[in-house]
């Protein structure tokens, strides 16, 4: 599975080593060597429990084993520990391992899976709450000139004129994911707002998470000052660039406990409060309502089902009246992994990703563009640079050629535009080995441009 990670064998002294002032140096007591990568290789599959001892073992030691992170192989390992006890009829030892194998990830499947069928979830942590924290001023648009992006046909626009989107998925390069609202540095994001600008690109797409952005029980929805700041920051950033930004709200929602899908009063009052309060902010380019929402009934793999299509296609339905009703102002639309058609009644811009060959876009563009007539969005698509990724290693060339073949279908296809996943490579975090996920970028970490950037003609 993985090549070992070579431990030097330790000497220890055997007796007493005398110094030149006579005094008697005790040795160290000898100490078990250290687990490697071949211990690993050797318990997988063998014997769980031993295997979950090394993965400790060499995350104490902050040893990296192969791409995939050490907590990844921990989660599968304690999922497959669990299901060897379950078939053996240890439901309770079963249990502590999908429980443990949840705590580590509860977004993937597989534990989630096993303890809904066992009726083993357990309690949720309840939401952090300090209703009296610093209070969060009131917010005074940058550009309320009222020019907002429109639909018109197939297309945008901005003023009465043709307005194409040339973008990049947004996070800042040292902040990604989580880390966005609570830890971006403003100088950095004006920096590379900077390189986006002059290069020529005209939006972004960023994400809302909800649980740093608000405190105490969603239907409060009693506002963090610190991160909504933050956010407006960017909103700034991008406004002195002549930006437009694409919102995407509801990221990470609960899918466990109370779910988005099905308890759609407790995340609506947070919905409301994010829309309403920049409502009049035409630096805002539309509202992208749910990332992904098809992957939640299947849209990649009926396995990854949670939900059924109507669950989320009815909440869908739902969220896009509250935003209306909250904002007449800004475009909507829905960012869906698949096919997008599905959204039609609710949005202004059907959105789709796309994250197969470059050849396979054609076809999904003609599928798409004959059984609807409002504008077409390429929301997501990217190729990785990592030339070590196992089995799928790319260099900057061939991502640049990729990326160069899938903007100019989606241009002679004539879509409504497209943004690039992503801005900016990521470092991964300290302890963690780098993936092929850190290597999205049009730019690397150190805000060197790679070969991409300079075919893709964003003007």
């Amino acid at each position: 599975m993985v090549s070992a990670c070579q431990t030097p064998p330790v000497s220890t002294p055997t007796a007493p080593i005398p110094t030149h002032a006579s005094v008697t140096v005790v040795p160290p007591t000898p100490t078990a060597p250290a687990v490697s990568c071949a211990d690993l290789d050797a318990a997988w599959g063998q014997d769980w429990m031993r295997t979950i001892d090394v993965l400790q073992e060499l995350e104490a030691q902050s040893v990296s084993c192969g791409p995939e992170p050490l907590a990844s192989k921990t989660y599968a390992a304690r999922v497959s520990y669990g299901a060897s006890l379950e078939a053996a009829g240890d439901v309770d030892g079963a249990t502590t391992q999908y429980q443990a194998a949840f705590a580590l990830d509860p977004g993937r499947q597989e534990a989630w899976s096993a303890l809904q069928r066992l009726g083993r979830l357990p309690d949720p942590t309840a939401a952090p709450c300090d209703p009296d924290g610093e209070p969060l001023a009131a917010y005074t648009p940058l550009d309320d000139s009222g020019s907002y992006v429109t639909a018109q046909g197939r297309q945008l626009q901005l003023n009465g004129a043709p307005y194409s989107l040339r973008g990049l998925n947004y996070y800042p390069r040292h902040a990604p994911w989580r880390d966005f609202l609570t830890s971006a540095d403003p100088a950095e994001m004006a920096a590379e707002l900077d390189l986006i600008q002059q290069a020529g690109f005209n939006s972004l797409r960023v994400f809302l998470w909800y649980d740093v952005l608000f405190t105490c029980a969603p239907e409060d929805a009693v506002p963090v000052a610190s991160t909504f700041e933050r956010f407006e920051t960017l909103l700034g950033l991008a406004h002195e660039r002549g930006l437009r930004v694409m919102v995407t709200l509801n990221d990470l929602p609960d899918l466990v406990f109370r779910p988005l899908y099905t308890d759609w009063p407790r995340y609506d009052a947070q919905t409301a409060f994010i829309v309403s309060r920049y409502r009049e902010e035409a630096t805002i380019l539309a509202w992208d309502l749910r990332n992904e929402g098809d992957l939640d009934y299947g849209g990649r793999s009926p396995l990854e089902a949670r939900f059924s299509s109507s669950q989320v296609l009815d909440w869908l339905a739902h969220v896009g009246t509250l935003v209306r009703e909250a904002d007449p102002h800004h475009l909507l639309t829905a960012g869906w992994w698949g096919d997008p058609v599905p959204t039609e009644s609710v949005v202004d811009v059907l959105s789709f990703h796309h994250w197969s060959d470059a050849t396979q876009l054609q076809g999904r563009v003609g599928d798409y563009l004959a059984r609807s007539t409002k504008p077409l969005l390429l929301q997501e698509v990217g190729y990785h640079s990592w030339a070590t990724a196992p089995q799928d290693a790319r260099d900057e060339t061939t991502q640049a050629g990729l990326l160069q073949s899938v903007t100019s279908t989606a241009d002679s296809a004539g879509l409504a535009g497209w943004m690039i996943w992503a801005a900016f490579d990521f470092d991964p975090p300290p302890g963690q080995a780098p993936t092929h996920e850190h290597f999205f970028g049009l730019w690397h970490s150190d805000l060197s441009p790679k070969p991409a950037l300079g075919i893709l003609n964003a003007p």
